[in-house]
């Protein structure tokens, strides 16, 4: 039945890409985006989480002076000098990409309004508990406090919180409304930051572009049609592709991310394509990165090392034009400062009080089976997922920082376990793979005469057509689900609230210790937060 829908949905690209091409001509359809309007929209929508959880976590005189020092950093990284322009020049291209962040966000199930994915169960509950529950946090059956990285959640949930007078039902009906229109805009902006990057101005290229970043991923369909050493056939069962590869890792498609986890997805993809687009200027670096931090603190782990590549690489840099002083003013900025000395220690508190921080445990990620095995495991999964892809791009990028930090990082993510399980290799690979998504769609912008590139170019296409099927197959899940049940709000929310599943056990431990924590003896908790009412 799948196999149908994928070949729908394939055709269907084509067809409107051959339809694209024929009725709209170069001149009508070039865009110029405005880079300043865009980044200065991209770090309200960033900020916006952490101002609300600032006033609503802390004590009344932190709140006021950490929002001041944020706001300050905010206006003196991007609005000093304001002056008002279009974000872009083109309704038609508006119109196109909002329709494709609408249309994305809907089949990924944000707001309930279709299939939902298993990890909704919680994120839905996590959800109501910020909408009806008085921030922060408390939970009234335990000696516990919410602590996850609930950024994404706030706005919406801010919003909600005035129908609260209202039913249970009716103000989550409500927030998830906002939640949809919220990361539908916020996906409007990654796909503006990407057009930017890419450098595509007609609308062919544009649609390109978006169908490209919507269906990139590794070949998960190769690694599950051809194991090594062990029948991943199952995962075509399970229409979840990702997994053939669970004894190494995972590297999430675009889709499987906005799928599972947009809270970190979203805002991740976002923080990404505007440091790409900035990545010369290290002025705001700080403040980017902190943001990033709140929001999404294992892809923020990935961002990190490209800031901080580029900070070396800006060095020598300027090193060499002897303006080693203008360099530590960019470094040292105001923005930069308050965000890192200032805004950073708060946020660290916050995620170490989780429950479920214990440590992480470095280059241990090889399981107790046959090392030999393991490292062949281990080769097949990065060639699939990444490594043939940049091998293809080397001609173009072999001089760049870019490439060879993308290279590291994604050979490195699949090492590191946090809490023993592959949660960094899938989310701390977020920013690579949207940093080498961006070459890989420049590199088949390009023209070539070259044979040689030529033949990449081909092989690079049949790579991200066999790439296609894993986020194909995320979307057939949904529709698969829909049609079974005849149903579309396929909401996964049967948890419902975190009240009464976080507590104790019979030994005293703390269940569900990855949402919260037991606040009595916390630092956050005992001098920065509001006290528990």
């Amino acid at each position: 039945m799948w196999q149908g829908y994928y070949i729908a949905i394939t055709l269907s690209f084509f067809v409107l890409e051959h339809l694209s091409a024929k009725c709209y001509n170069k001149r009508l359809m070039k865009l110029k985006i405005n880079l300043q309007t865009l980044n200065r929209l991209t770090i309200i929508y960033a900020a916006l989480p952490l101002l609300i959880f600032l006033f609503g976590w802390l004590k009344p005189y932190i709140a006021i002076i950490s929002c001041c020092l944020l706001i300050y950093a905010v206006y003196a990284g991007y609005f000093k000098n304001f002056k008002y322009s279009n974000l872009l020049d083109n309704r038609k291209i508006f119109w196109l990409m909002i329709a494709a962040a609408f249309l994305w966000c809907w089949l990924a199930g944000l707001g309930g309004f279709w299939y939902q994915s298993d990890d909704h169960h919680y994120r839905n509950a996590i959800f109501r508990d910020l909408i009806n529950y008085v921030w922060p946090v408390y939970y009234k059956t335990a000696d516990a406090s919410m602590v996850y990285y609930i950024g994404y959640w706030l706005p919406s949930a801010l919003l909600a919180k005035i129908f609260a007078n209202y039913s249970d039902y009716f103000s989550f009906f409500i927030g998830n409304i906002f939640l949809l229109l919220y990361s539908i805009f916020g996906v409007f902006l990654v796909f503006c930051h990407l057009i930017k990057a890419v450098k595509a101005k007609s609308f062919y290229k544009i649609l390109t572009a978006l169908i490209i970043f919507i269906f990139f991923s590794g070949m998960d369909a190769v690694g599950a049609s051809y194991p090594v050493f062990y029948d991943a056939s199952r995962t075509f069962k399970t229409l979840h592709l990702e997994w053939w590869s669970c004894f190494v890792g995972q590297y999430s498609s675009m889709t499987t991310v906005l799928f599972w986890v947009f809270n970190q997805g979203i805002p991740a993809w976002l923080m990404t394509v505007m440091f790409y687009n900035n990545r010369k200027d290290i002025k705001n670096f700080g403040l980017a990165a902190i943001l990033c931090f709140f929001l999404a603190p294992m892809p923020f782990v990935g961002l990190s090392v490209f800031m901080f590549a580029y900070v070396i690489r800006n060095f020598f840099l300027e090193y060499k034009r002897k303006n080693i002083s203008l360099y530590f003013r960019k470094i040292f900025s105001v923005q930069n400062i308050f965000s890192v000395f200032f805004i950073t220690p708060i946020i660290f508190l916050y995620f170490t009080s989780n429950g479920s921080v214990q440590g992480t445990e470095n280059i241990s990620g090889i399981p107790n089976i046959y090392l030999k095995f393991y490292i062949i495991m281990f080769v097949w999964f990065f060639l699939l997922e990444a490594g043939i892809n940049l091998l293809f791009i080397y001609g173009q990028y072999k001089a760049t920082v870019l490439y060879y930090v993308c290279f590291a990082v994604l050979l490195i993510c699949p090492l590191i376990k946090i809490g023993g399980g592959a949660d960094f290799c899938m989310r701390g690979s977020i920013p690579a793979l949207v940093l080498l998504c961006i070459m890989i769609t420049k590199f088949l912008f390009r023209k070539y005469n070259c044979k040689y590139r030529k033949v990449c170019y081909s092989f690079l296409i049949l790579c991200l057509f066999l790439g296609s099927v894993t986020p194909a197959i995320e979307f057939i899940r949904g529709i698969k689900d829909v049609v079974e049940h005849k149903e579309i709000f396929r909401t996964a929310d049967y948890i419902k609230t975190l009240e009464g599943k976080v507590g104790y056990d019979e030994n005293g431990n703390l269940m569900n210790a990855n949402f919260a924590t037991d606040f009595t003896d916390k630092n956050f908790f005992k001098y920065l937060a509001k006290p528990k009412e």
